[in-house]
């Protein structure tokens, strides 16, 4: 697997460490180019009064994960920005649930960038029920960093 640039890495872990995903618990799995894969554990910090993940972690979450899969696809005098966030929550995640979170670059063009994420709850026999999808796209930017 080819490892991603340092200038990626750098911002990918600056994200990672924010201190909302670190609330959030928020664990990264995979990266690679146009791909990421994360992981939390839904705790009472991230819930709502149903006990159930709040809609707007999993709103979020899947906004963090597109960004990480974005930034390896970013030279260094750039940065991306969501412009656009179209998200659907199919089931609710009961607390102390494992949830996937995996986003994909369908479409990496000059100045916006496409992703599709998903999330999914681990079930106890280790399948997947799909909890939420989102269709994002981001502003390609130069930045001087």
């Amino acid at each position: 697997m080819r490892q991603i640039s340092e200038h990626a890495a750098a911002h990918s872990s600056a994200l990672l460490e924010h201190a909302y995903q670190r609330y959030c618990g928020l664990r990264l799995v995979e990266q690679r180019e146009g791909f990421c894969q994360c992981r939390l554990v839904v705790s009472e910090a991230i819930d709502n009064l149903s006990h159930t993940l709040h809609g707007g972690v999993i709103y979020s979450m899947l906004d963090v994960v597109s960004m990480l899969a974005t930034l390896p696809l970013l030279g260094p005098d750039e940065y991306a920005l969501t412009n656009s966030f179209n998200s659907m929550l199919m089931s609710a995640t009961p607390l102390h649930s494992e949830v996937i979170i995996e986003a994909d670059v369908v479409r990496n063009g000059r100045n916006l960038i496409f992703t599709q994420a998903a999330a999914w709850k681990i079930n106890s026999d280790q399948t997947r029920t799909k909890i939420a999808s989102a269709q994002l796209s981001k502003f390609r930017l130069k930045h001087q960093w």
